[in-house]
């Protein structure tokens, strides 16, 4: 994925907020947030790993760190803590992510257990920049579908509620 972990996490916090009915932003927020926390390794990748590891074999996107982020967030939840609030969001937006990421890009799923990759649809590097072999094959369509998705839920949610008369 390259462009939808931002517009998915923005539609799980606003689901995850009407589930939980809940009447805070913040877990939107954080939701938006940990669906592209996972690509911050990026930032390790060009500026110190010189590209010798690829980013998906970093903590950051081994589904394990956010399952433990989600179990903590769960111990802080009980405590009624707002720090649990974000890390709640945090977690499930990283995992969201990790899902996202499955689709066509490998996870390792069971990491540091398994060197197990996980990817549901190979996508052939068929031009010399690898980003077009992403844009133009047809999983782009789902990123899209997300993206638009996320505008339409945006927009209605920014208009006034419908008044009923009587």
């Amino acid at each position: 994925m390259f462009i939808a972990h931002l517009p998915a996490g923005y539609l799980l916090g606003k689901a995850a907020t009407k589930q939980l009915n809940l009447r805070s932003r913040q877990l939107v927020l954080w939701t938006s947030i940990g669906g592209i926390l996972p690509d911050a390794d990026m930032l390790y990748f060009y500026l110190v790993d010189s590209q010798s590891t690829h980013h998906r074999h970093y903590l950051s996107h081994w589904p394990i760190t956010w399952l433990a982020l989600l179990a903590l967030a769960t111990i802080l939840l009980s405590k009624k803590s707002r720090l649990g609030v974000a890390l709640f969001g945090i977690s499930i937006g990283g995992l969201l992510h990790m899902i996202l990421d499955s689709v066509a890009a490998p996870i390792f799923w069971l990491a540091p257990f398994s060197k197990l990759q996980v990817e549901l649809i190979e996508i052939p590097a068929i031009y010399e920049n690898y980003i077009w072999s992403f844009v133009l094959h047809w999983t782009f369509a789902i990123e899209i579908l997300i993206c638009s998705i996320a505008i339409g839920v945006f927009l209605k949610s920014r208009r006034p509620p419908h008044q009923i008369q009587t």
